[in-house]
């Protein structure tokens, strides 16, 4: 009788969950179907044009990058027009970009602006900017990859995580743990699409075969674009620039050293060129020589326009082209 009682209860207990796990089923099911409704649906977007504005401003007036302010211009119109029109979708918007170009070439600034450009649609909520590399994505030990690369893409959730030379991820091998960052990437880009953006960047070549080396990469990255190296006139507009932003004036023959050194190293670039970098290394190089220069003046007699002055003096190392930009020692040039 007790045994009979047990077996029935037994029984019982578990029709009991078999209805409960059915009831869960079906709700889970319900659920899901909403959801996958309420995707369909655009979400509104509010344009904040004061913040959008002035990101395009910033982007107006960096130096040369035409092809690249021309795309993200049509980009940001296209967008514009989704949202006025109610159409934007996460889902098909231009989310995940690749940045191909040499070193010194906007890829970072470009990012940034393009950061504040989609908080100002309204596609991004913070618009913060996480510059990364392969050390913070890849650990070293297992099982610590995909939780590093995890929690690296959350502190970018609201932003664009920036990957700068990304194809390191790739090509080490099979004891490498690039490959499982990567496929941890790739799918926390869909999880979580349209709540945050990913840059990948490096050397043209390089990020090419970054792109083929797996199938899921290339089919995630909207769109690519690519960065030209600047040229003469745009280096040198570029060390102009970056004097008037430290509140300093170039004299004459300081312009004329300085534009004859600029020519030599934008004629004798090699494929390790850093162009805008190089030209900021120009520029810490000469403010550091004019205050080494006004020090000597005792502090009562210097004025706001020795401060604001460069002259030939603090660019005179620059001067002899060949000796500066072969700066090697223990070595004779003939």
């Amino acid at each position: 009788m007790l045994t009979c009682f047990v077996l029935s209860f037994l029984l019982a207990l578990l029709l009991h969950q078999r209805i409960k796990n059915r009831r869960e089923q079906q709700k889970a099911r319900q659920e899901a179907e909403k959801a996958e409704e309420l995707a369909k649906v655009p979400i509104p977007r509010k344009i904040d044009t004061e913040i959008l504005n002035e990101a395009l401003g910033k982007l107006a007036q960096l130096e040369g990058l035409t092809e690249v302010k021309a795309e993200i211009d049509e980009l940001v119109k296209l967008i514009q027009f989704d949202i006025e029109e109610n159409e934007f979708d996460d889902q098909k918007a231009v989310l995940h970009m690749a940045f191909m170009g040499n070193p010194g070439t906007g890829k970072t600034t470009i990012a940034r602006i393009i950061a504040e450009i989609y908080r100002g649609l309204g596609i991004l909520e913070s618009g913060h900017l996480v510059e990364v590399d392969r050390s913070s994505l890849v650990a070293r030990y297992v099982g610590h990859t995909a939780v590093q690369t995890k929690d690296t893409v959350e502190r970018a959730l609201g932003g664009i995580l920036f990957i700068d030379e990304a194809y390191t991820l790739a090509g080490r091998g099979e004891a490498d743990f690039g490959q499982e960052a990567i496929d941890t990437l790739l799918k926390l880009m869909e999880d979580h699409r349209g709540k945050f953006m990913v840059i990948v960047a490096g050397y043209e070549e390089l990020m090419n075969d970054f792109l083929e080396s797996n199938p899921g990469l290339k089919s995630r990255f909207d769109k690519v674009l690519r960065f030209e190296d600047h040229g003469e006139d745009e280096l040198m507009r570029v060390c102009k620039h970056q004097f008037k932003l430290a509140g300093k004036t170039l004299e004459n023959d300081a312009v004329a050293v300085l534009e004859r050194y600029v020519k030599h190293l934008s004629e004798e670039r090699d494929s390790g060129f850093g162009n805008a970098r190089e030209i900021r290394k120009i520029v810490a190089e000469v403010l550091k020589n004019q205050k080494l220069r006004i020090f000597q003046t005792e502090k009562g007699q210097r004025n706001d326009a020795m401060k604001a002055s460069i002259t030939f003096a603090d660019v005179i190392e620059f001067q002899d082209v060949r000796k500066k930009s072969n700066p090697q020692i223990g070595y004779r040039y003939e």
